[in-house]
Protein backbone atom coordinates (compact mmCIF):
# COMPACT_ATOMS: atom_id res chain seq x y z
CA UNK A 1 0.00 0.00 0.00
CA UNK A 2 1.09 3.21 -0.93
CA UNK A 3 1.86 6.06 1.59
CA UNK A 4 -0.45 7.98 -0.02
CA UNK A 5 -3.31 5.68 0.13
CA UNK A 6 -2.37 4.93 3.72
CA UNK A 7 -2.92 8.55 4.64
CA UNK A 8 -6.36 8.35 3.00
CA UNK A 9 -7.55 5.43 5.44
CA UNK A 10 -5.87 7.43 8.15
CA UNK A 11 -8.06 10.77 6.81
CA UNK A 12 -11.28 8.62 6.76
CA UNK A 13 -10.75 7.31 10.26
CA UNK A 14 -10.41 10.85 11.38
CA UNK A 15 -13.77 11.93 9.51
CA UNK A 16 -15.51 8.87 11.19
CA UNK A 17 -14.25 9.82 14.66
CA UNK A 18 -15.82 13.10 14.40
CA UNK A 19 -19.07 12.76 14.98
CA UNK A 20 -22.26 14.72 14.73
CA UNK A 21 -22.04 15.19 17.99
CA UNK A 22 -18.48 16.27 18.20
CA UNK A 23 -19.20 18.79 15.57
CA UNK A 24 -22.35 19.81 17.24
CA UNK A 25 -20.23 20.37 20.21
CA UNK A 26 -18.08 22.63 18.77
CA UNK A 27 -20.63 24.86 17.00
CA UNK A 28 -22.31 25.35 20.59
CA UNK A 29 -18.78 26.21 21.96
CA UNK A 30 -18.33 28.51 19.17
CA UNK A 31 -21.91 30.45 19.51
CA UNK A 32 -21.64 30.60 23.48
CA UNK A 33 -17.71 31.80 22.82
CA UNK A 34 -19.68 34.81 20.73
CA UNK A 35 -18.37 33.81 18.00
CA UNK A 36 -21.50 33.71 16.39
CA UNK A 37 -24.40 36.16 17.78
CA UNK A 38 -27.91 35.93 17.48
CA UNK A 39 -28.66 36.79 13.89
CA UNK A 40 -25.52 35.74 12.53
CA UNK A 41 -25.07 33.64 9.55
CA UNK A 42 -23.00 30.46 10.27
CA UNK A 43 -21.01 29.39 7.48
CA UNK A 44 -22.11 26.71 4.54
CA UNK A 45 -22.59 23.05 5.24
CA UNK A 46 -19.79 22.86 2.47
CA UNK A 47 -17.37 25.32 3.95
CA UNK A 48 -18.27 23.69 7.68
CA UNK A 49 -17.23 20.30 5.98
CA UNK A 50 -14.01 21.38 4.76
CA UNK A 51 -13.48 23.40 8.06
CA UNK A 52 -13.71 20.79 10.29
CA UNK A 53 -12.80 17.73 7.83
CA UNK A 54 -16.10 15.86 8.17
CA UNK A 55 -18.64 14.70 5.58
CA UNK A 56 -21.31 17.53 4.52
CA UNK A 57 -24.17 14.71 6.07
CA UNK A 58 -22.17 15.00 9.38
CA UNK A 59 -22.65 18.82 9.82
CA UNK A 60 -26.52 18.08 8.45
CA UNK A 61 -26.59 16.59 11.29
CA UNK A 62 -25.16 18.60 14.00
CA UNK A 63 -26.79 21.44 12.47
CA UNK A 64 -30.51 19.46 12.74
CA UNK A 65 -28.95 18.91 16.31
CA UNK A 66 -28.29 22.79 16.93
CA UNK A 67 -32.00 23.42 15.63
CA UNK A 68 -33.86 20.75 17.75
CA UNK A 69 -32.16 22.82 21.08
CA UNK A 70 -33.04 25.95 19.17
CA UNK A 71 -30.44 27.66 19.58
CA UNK A 72 -30.05 27.76 14.98
CA UNK A 73 -33.26 28.19 12.85
CA UNK A 74 -32.67 27.55 9.27
CA UNK A 75 -34.61 28.79 6.37
CA UNK A 76 -35.24 28.41 2.67
CA UNK A 77 -34.15 30.50 -0.54
CA UNK A 78 -32.06 33.11 -1.74
CA UNK A 79 -31.54 34.84 2.07
CA UNK A 80 -31.96 31.42 3.56
CA UNK A 81 -29.44 29.73 5.80
CA UNK A 82 -28.83 28.68 9.06
CA UNK A 83 -28.85 31.55 11.89
CA UNK A 84 -28.13 31.57 15.59
CA UNK A 85 -31.44 32.25 17.33
CA UNK A 86 -31.84 35.32 19.86
CA UNK A 87 -30.43 34.87 22.80
CA UNK A 88 -32.83 33.12 25.35
CA UNK A 89 -33.06 33.55 28.82
CA UNK A 90 -30.52 31.55 30.97
CA UNK A 91 -27.59 31.35 28.41
CA UNK A 92 -25.72 34.81 29.53
CA UNK A 93 -22.86 34.51 30.67
CA UNK A 94 -21.57 31.17 29.38
CA UNK A 95 -18.28 32.35 27.74
CA UNK A 96 -16.25 32.42 30.61
CA UNK A 97 -17.31 28.92 31.43
CA UNK A 98 -17.04 27.77 27.67
CA UNK A 99 -13.97 29.44 27.50
CA UNK A 100 -12.49 27.75 30.65
CA UNK A 101 -14.01 24.07 29.67
CA UNK A 102 -11.83 24.42 25.98
CA UNK A 103 -8.52 25.72 27.35
CA UNK A 104 -8.82 22.97 29.48
CA UNK A 105 -9.06 20.20 26.50
CA UNK A 106 -6.70 21.92 24.56
CA UNK A 107 -4.46 21.77 27.38
CA UNK A 108 -5.31 17.96 27.28
CA UNK A 109 -5.12 17.07 23.96
CA UNK A 110 -2.00 19.05 23.17
CA UNK A 111 -0.18 17.04 25.99
CA UNK A 112 -1.12 13.74 24.32
CA UNK A 113 0.13 15.25 20.84
CA UNK A 114 3.54 16.22 22.78
CA UNK A 115 3.58 12.45 24.31
CA UNK A 116 3.55 10.52 20.49
CA UNK A 117 4.03 13.07 17.89
CA UNK A 118 7.56 14.63 18.49
CA UNK A 119 8.53 10.69 18.76
CA UNK A 120 6.75 9.90 15.62
CA UNK A 121 8.52 12.32 13.63
CA UNK A 122 11.85 10.81 15.05
CA UNK A 123 10.90 7.01 13.05
CA UNK A 124 9.88 8.72 10.31
CA UNK A 125 13.44 10.18 9.75
CA UNK A 126 15.24 7.27 11.09
CA UNK A 127 13.96 4.61 9.12
CA UNK A 128 11.13 6.07 6.32
CA UNK A 129 11.50 5.08 3.09
CA UNK A 130 12.94 7.87 0.77
CA UNK A 131 9.83 8.63 -0.90
CA UNK A 132 7.65 8.89 1.81
CA UNK A 133 10.15 11.59 3.27
CA UNK A 134 10.51 13.37 -0.01
CA UNK A 135 6.73 13.54 -0.05
CA UNK A 136 6.50 15.24 3.27
CA UNK A 137 9.26 18.40 1.58
CA UNK A 138 6.79 18.36 -1.83
CA UNK A 139 3.48 19.20 0.66
CA UNK A 140 5.27 22.39 1.33
CA UNK A 141 4.41 23.78 -2.40
CA UNK A 142 0.79 23.26 -1.83
CA UNK A 143 -1.34 26.02 -2.19
CA UNK A 144 -3.58 26.61 0.57
CA UNK A 145 -5.94 29.18 -0.12
CA UNK A 146 -8.80 28.61 3.21
CA UNK A 147 -9.28 27.44 6.10
CA UNK A 148 -10.40 24.06 4.52
CA UNK A 149 -7.74 23.25 2.51
CA UNK A 150 -4.92 24.32 5.40
CA UNK A 151 -6.95 22.22 7.55
CA UNK A 152 -6.78 19.25 5.18
CA UNK A 153 -3.09 19.84 4.07
CA UNK A 154 -2.15 19.71 7.60
CA UNK A 155 -4.08 16.73 8.53
CA UNK A 156 -1.97 15.46 5.86
CA UNK A 157 1.39 16.45 6.82
CA UNK A 158 0.95 15.13 9.93
CA UNK A 159 -0.36 11.75 8.99
CA UNK A 160 2.11 11.08 6.44
CA UNK A 161 4.57 11.48 9.34
CA UNK A 162 2.83 9.21 11.80
CA UNK A 163 3.05 6.55 8.66
CA UNK A 164 6.24 7.32 7.35
CA UNK A 165 7.99 5.55 10.62
CA UNK A 166 6.35 2.35 10.27
CA UNK A 167 4.71 1.83 13.19
CA UNK A 168 0.77 1.36 12.67
CA UNK A 169 -0.19 1.94 16.34
CA UNK A 170 0.96 4.91 16.72
CA UNK A 171 0.08 5.96 13.59
CA UNK A 172 -3.64 5.41 14.67
CA UNK A 173 -3.04 7.07 18.42
CA UNK A 174 -1.70 10.46 16.20
CA UNK A 175 -5.29 10.40 14.19
CA UNK A 176 -7.18 9.81 17.41
CA UNK A 177 -5.54 12.49 18.96
CA UNK A 178 -5.98 15.01 15.99
CA UNK A 179 -9.86 13.49 15.03
CA UNK A 180 -11.74 15.43 17.86
CA UNK A 181 -9.66 17.83 19.13
CA UNK A 182 -9.36 19.72 15.35
CA UNK A 183 -13.03 19.68 14.93
CA UNK A 184 -13.29 21.70 18.33
CA UNK A 185 -10.15 24.17 17.52
CA UNK A 186 -11.24 24.35 14.06
CA UNK A 187 -14.49 25.92 15.32
CA UNK A 188 -12.44 28.90 17.22
CA UNK A 189 -10.81 29.95 13.61
CA UNK A 190 -14.24 30.52 11.79
CA UNK A 191 -14.75 33.90 11.45
CA UNK A 192 -11.88 34.95 14.05
CA UNK A 193 -9.70 37.68 13.87
CA UNK A 194 -6.47 36.18 12.61
CA UNK A 195 -4.05 39.03 12.95
CA UNK A 196 -3.85 38.06 17.24
CA UNK A 197 -2.05 35.20 15.87
CA UNK A 198 -0.48 36.01 12.15
CA UNK A 199 0.90 39.12 10.23
CA UNK A 200 -2.13 40.38 8.16
CA UNK A 201 0.40 39.86 4.89
CA UNK A 202 0.63 36.03 6.09
CA UNK A 203 -1.90 33.88 3.93
CA UNK A 204 -2.50 30.36 4.61
CA UNK A 205 0.06 28.36 2.07
CA UNK A 206 2.78 30.55 3.75
CA UNK A 207 1.38 29.83 7.50
CA UNK A 208 2.07 25.72 6.34
CA UNK A 209 4.40 25.88 4.50
CA UNK A 210 6.40 28.19 7.06
CA UNK A 211 5.40 26.16 10.15
CA UNK A 212 6.46 22.44 8.63
CA UNK A 213 9.32 23.36 6.65
CA UNK A 214 11.84 22.56 9.75
CA UNK A 215 10.03 19.01 10.29
CA UNK A 216 9.64 18.10 6.99
CA UNK A 217 13.57 19.07 6.01
CA UNK A 218 14.47 17.20 9.68
CA UNK A 219 12.89 13.90 8.52
CA UNK A 220 14.24 14.35 4.73
CA UNK A 221 17.77 14.53 6.52
CA UNK A 222 17.35 11.95 8.50
CA UNK A 223 18.13 13.25 11.38
CA UNK A 224 15.46 11.86 14.56
CA UNK A 225 17.01 14.36 17.14
CA UNK A 226 16.23 17.32 14.91
CA UNK A 227 12.79 15.90 13.54
CA UNK A 228 12.04 15.12 17.57
CA UNK A 229 12.86 18.66 18.40
CA UNK A 230 11.35 20.73 15.57
CA UNK A 231 7.86 18.72 16.14
CA UNK A 232 7.79 19.59 19.74
CA UNK A 233 8.12 23.24 19.47
CA UNK A 234 5.39 23.10 16.40
CA UNK A 235 3.35 21.90 19.07
CA UNK A 236 3.90 24.45 21.43
CA UNK A 237 3.39 26.99 18.66
CA UNK A 238 0.23 25.56 17.96
CA UNK A 239 -0.97 25.55 21.41
CA UNK A 240 -0.19 29.33 22.03
CA UNK A 241 -2.07 30.15 18.80
CA UNK A 242 -5.31 28.55 19.96
CA UNK A 243 -4.92 30.13 23.50
CA UNK A 244 -4.91 33.79 21.75
CA UNK A 245 -7.91 33.03 19.84
CA UNK A 246 -9.25 32.00 23.59
CA UNK A 247 -7.83 35.41 25.15
CA UNK A 248 -9.46 37.39 22.43
CA UNK A 249 -13.19 35.40 22.86
CA UNK A 250 -12.77 35.60 26.59
CA UNK A 251 -12.05 39.30 26.78
CA UNK A 252 -14.65 40.32 24.62
CA UNK A 253 -17.83 42.15 26.86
Amino acid sequence: MSNSESRDEWTTGTRQAASHAVVAEALRQRIALGGFGPGDRLPTERELSAAFGVGRNTVRQAVRELADEGLVTTTLGRNGGTRVAPTRPGRDGSRAATTATIRASLRDYMEYRLAIEPYAARLAAERGAGAARRELVAMLATDVAHLGEYHRCDTAFHLGIATAGGNEVLAEAVTRARAEMFVGGNALWLGSDWSRVYPAERDFGSAFREEHEAIALAVLSGDGDAAEARMRDHLHDSHRQFLALLDQFAAQD
